[in-house]
């Protein structure tokens, strides 16, 4: 039976973290963040001024990142982890942790990983998007190679969602994040690995973020608790089912037009959702999901979907060479394609990135943008 994990939230609750700390006998945390949070956290709670920080990684955490905060965890007599940041930090925490236990990166990447590797971790999210606090996932990359990392150990013993963390965030960090949250939910939901357990949290995960995007970023404090506690459950609807072909192809898409994760995951969610309505067999699913999110048909949800995206700017990169498609579709994983609901070639992964990346019409566009504008919440 896996432990539960503690969690902490409300507005301004990252003064409760040592708290959390005691619960979980942490009494000697390294921090795992970037400046400009943890000099937060630090002027926040006092007591941890003494601790050791971390921040030497990369926004795409890199293995020999974590592989120097794992010396200076050993070097400093550490017994737990407090990381703060979006999934980039909390993901090299759990590379730390993992670096612990292993004796080389070249056995993290391998995934030969010990039976036990447990460190005390409470996370703290600064963004709201890619639910890491919930998961025993982390994504790293070695030698420019993505590397998945996946262990119950690694999920975190404590997480503290405190959306005053999020108020100064970019504005196309706040939108990227929150359609990472959206579509980690509609995934889930969709997926191979779906139950009961996993699609009430994706169901929160989707309508807490579609009830309460505009209002989050219009800068409602409510709407941003809102928001951040979706992340936390789209998080925990993965942790239970993984996600599916929308993750798979987005990473070259982030490498390649220079987006954010979010953007590039929303990109082809929509189109993958048209593909699947040519499958008989997954009309139950989609139907359910389209009556969950309050629009009737399931074709209406995609329109949704590019309205949303085209509302907040979200936009189409320049729609790329014969070369460029060819290396897109060559990155997906197909491993990372066995929870998708329906079975894709290469040439149906292909033609979705032509689909995604093709500009709409501007009829087309309006009509999804009054569907966005005019959605109800009641």
């Amino acid at each position: 039976m896996p432990e539960i994990q503690r969690v902490v939230r409300g507005r301004g609750s990252l003064k409760k973290i040592m708290e959390l700390a005691e619960k979980l006998e942490i009494r000697h945390p390294m921090i795992v963040g970037g400046n400009t949070l943890t000099s937060r956290l630090l002027r926040r709670v006092p007591e941890l001024l003494s601790a050791p920080v971390f921040s030497g990684f990369h926004p795409n955490p890199d293995l020999s990142d974590a592989g120097a905060g794992a010396d200076m965890y050993r070097a400093n007599g550490c017994d737990g982890i407090i990381s703060i940041g979006g999934g980039s930090a909390i993901d090299t925490a759990k590379a730390v942790q993992t670096l612990l236990f292993c004796k080389s990166l070249e056995t993290v990447a391998a995934g030969n990983l010990p039976e036990k590797m447990k460190v005390p971790h409470i996370a703290v999210p600064g963004t709201a998007g890619s639910g890491a606090e919930a998961t025993q996932n982390a994504v790293v990359y070695m030698n420019g190679k993505k590397v998945s990392i996946s262990h119950p150990d690694l999920k975190p013993d404590g997480a503290l969602l405190d959306s005053e963390l999020l108020d100064s965030l970019p504005e196309y960090h706040k939108k990227s994040c929150a359609m990472d949250a959206l579509a980690q939910g509609i995934e889930s939901y969709w997926c191979e690995a779906a139950d009961d357990d996993s699609r009430v949290h994706a169901f929160l995960a989707i309508l807490g973020v579609i009830d309460n995007l505009k209002a989050y970023l219009a800068g409602d404090p409510h709407a941003a608790d809102e928001m951040l506690d979706a992340s936390y459950q789209s998080g925990k609807a993965i942790q239970l089912t993984r996600t599916t072909a929308a993750h798979a192809m987005s990473y070259q898409l982030t490498k390649t037009f220079g987006i954010a994760h979010g953007h590039a995951v929303m990109l082809t969610l929509p189109t993958l959702w048209e593909m699947m309505t040519e499958d008989e067999k997954e009309s139950p699913v989609l139907e359910e999901l389209s009556r969950l999110m309050r629009l009737g048909d399931p074709l209406m949800v995609p329109r949704l979907l590019r309205g949303i995206m085209a509302d907040i700017g979200l936009t189409v990169p320049a729609f790329p060479d014969d070369r460029i498609l060819d290396m897109l579709t060559d990155s997906v994983n197909p491993e990372r394609l066995a929870n998708h609901p329906v079975k894709l070639s290469r040439n149906e992964i292909r033609n979705a990135y032509v689909r995604s990346l093709l500009p709409m019409e501007d009829a087309e566009r309006q009509a999804c943008m009054d569907i966005w504008k005019y959605y109800s919440v009641s």
